[in-house]
């Protein structure tokens, strides 16, 4: 078994990610992943409980946990540059006081994180190594204590491939990682597990979920449901009717899921929006507009790079550089508008494979000084460039195989930070971009469209300030994270209750 655990998790990709899922890299943090204690949460604001649905058991002595009943966040890597919505969603739980630990597949790809994902650090317990000697003791444990459920559990994972590699390889990591975590998760009174993208993580959640005898939920956002849901749909469909609910950000991505999988109840199904603090980009409109001058300080890497544009009209776009983003559009557009004589700055934010043809697409149309790659920048060097730009320009487009944004959070930004937004009607995006309401919708992959777009926006201030004040105000109405009705979801499951969010008002001033 532990050669075989060794050989097919070791190098397992994650659908969502596109990159090996293991715990042989630290966390950017002051002792390595594996260091990191799964002992009680550090204090947090006390939260009002009362008996859980699940009570945690030791499967052997089945004498109850003594611990406090606690919610699990099973996450495919922490903390993770690009998940700024999954970030904010568990700060936001964390301040009202649920006791959260989070159980990740991973330690983070970059030492660059988010200044925010320091007060979660001690939070988390890593999946330990395959084939180690932690790995190997979890197997054994829970082989001695649940015989039964650990080879039913091995069982069902052979039955679930249906003989494909592929599939058995994530089904095995899945088993390998649960075990791995079942220790930790009863130490911690888990009373409900929590795992993020419907694909590798929630199938951990799942078996974890068997192996444990509590409930789990999970969050769908995009390549987990159109890309690894559609090569995997038996996968997919058994997380659906074993959760005890699910949660994704569009409803498109909820009436996709219904259509597809009819066999689940509807009201299992829940559209919760990504969240964001809509105060925390006040301070970049502000800046934009001549106030509060000195409230967003410009990283020394990016002095460069910011402000130094005149008064040339900066349009920015923002995200990994995959060619869903349809930054090859923006490129091909701005070539558009350079050849008509417009004044403009390009700036571009992310990294990822799409780089390289970037790049030389930018010199090809002759962009290269109005052009400006900056790679992946955290939140807080990120906010000055909102304050410094006119325009986000995101105009997605269907990707390989049918890949697909959601509704990208960095709309949801540029519009608190009230910028006009133009994208394409893609997806979940016109939920919260209505055109000419709160941005501008242009086709998917028509370079032509997207510059007259442009060009109206660069030739019409009021037209921008208009856009950027509706789209501030939806979002402060629509995706303000202190309304999110996540934390009831969970006290309906658990009966952890969370204290009551900040008052959540209109725009900011």
């Amino acid at each position: 078994m532990a050669n075989l655990i060794t050989a097919m998790s070791g190098e397992m990709r994650h659908p969502g990610s596109a990159v090996p899922v293991s715990g042989e890299r630290p966390a950017p943090a002051a002792r390595p992943a594996e260091a990191i204690p799964a002992g009680p949460a550090p204090s947090t604001p006390p939260s009002k409980t009362r008996s859980p649905k699940s009570q945690i058991r030791n499967p052997k002595s089945e004498i109850p946990n003594p611990q406090p009943p606690s919610l699990a966040y099973l996450l495919a890597e922490f903390p993770s540059l690009s998940e700024t919505f999954i970030l904010r969603e568990m700060g936001d739980l964390v301040a009202r006081g649920l006791p959260l630990r989070i159980y990740a597949l991973r330690a983070p790809r970059s030492d660059r994180v988010h200044a925010d994902s320091a007060a979660l650090l001690e939070r988390v317990t890593y999946r330990p190594r395959p084939g180690g000697l932690r790995c190997l003791c979890a197997h054994a444990r829970v082989l001695r204590h649940s015989p039964a459920r650990y080879l039913n559990l091995l069982l069902r994972a052979l039955i679930e491939s249906r003989g494909c590699p592929h599939r058995l390889r994530d089904r095995l990591v899945a088993l390998d990682a649960a075990v791995g975590f079942a220790g930790p998760l009863r130490a911690h009174a888990t009373a409900h597990l929590h795992a993020h993208f419907a694909s590798v993580p929630t199938t951990v959640a799942r078996y974890a979920s068997q192996l444990l005898g509590i409930p789990f939920s999970f969050a769908a956002h995009a390549r987990d449901i159109y890309v690894a849901g559609r090569q995997d749909p038996g996968g997919l469909g058994a997380n659906l009717r074993d959760a005890a609910f699910v949660i994704t950000c569009t409803e498109y991505n909820r009436r996709h899921l219904l259509a597809n999988f009819p066999d689940v109840p509807p009201a299992k199904i829940h559209r919760v929006y990504h969240g964001i603090d809509p105060r925390r980009f006040a301070a970049a409109a502000n800046g934009r507009a001549g106030e509060g001058q000195g409230t967003l300080q410009v990283p020394a890497r990016l002095e460069n790079a910011v402000g130094t544009r005149g008064q040339s009209v900066q349009i920015l776009a923002v995200g990994r550089l995959l060619r869903k983003k349809g930054l090859h559009v923006l490129v091909e557009a701005c070539g558009l508008l350079k050849q008509r004589g417009y004044e403009f700055a390009l700036v571009l934010v992310g990294d990822g494979p799409e780089k390289r043809h970037l790049t030389e697409l930018a010199v090809g149309c002759q962009l290269v000084d109005r052009a400006l790659f900056l790679g992946a920048l955290t939140q807080e060097e990120l906010l000055p460039l909102y304050a410094q730009s006119h325009i986000l320009a995101l105009p997605c487009v269907m990707g390989r195989g049918g890949d697909r944004d959601g509704l990208p959070n960095v709309i949801l930004e540029a519009l608190a930070a009230r910028l006009a937004v133009v994208s394409t009607p893609l997806s979940g995006i016109p939920e919260v971009v209505e055109d000419g309401v709160t941005g501008l919708l242009v086709p998917p992959e028509d370079a032509g469209a997207l510059a007259a777009a442009l060009e109206r926006l660069i030739t019409d201030p009021e037209l921008r300030r208009r856009l950027g004040e509706a789209g501030c105000a939806r979002v402060c109405r629509d995706f303000d994270i202190r309304k999110s009705p996540l934390a009831a979801l969970f006290a309906r499951e658990t009966g952890i209750e969370a204290a009551p969010a900040g008052p959540a008002t209109g725009a900011p001033q």
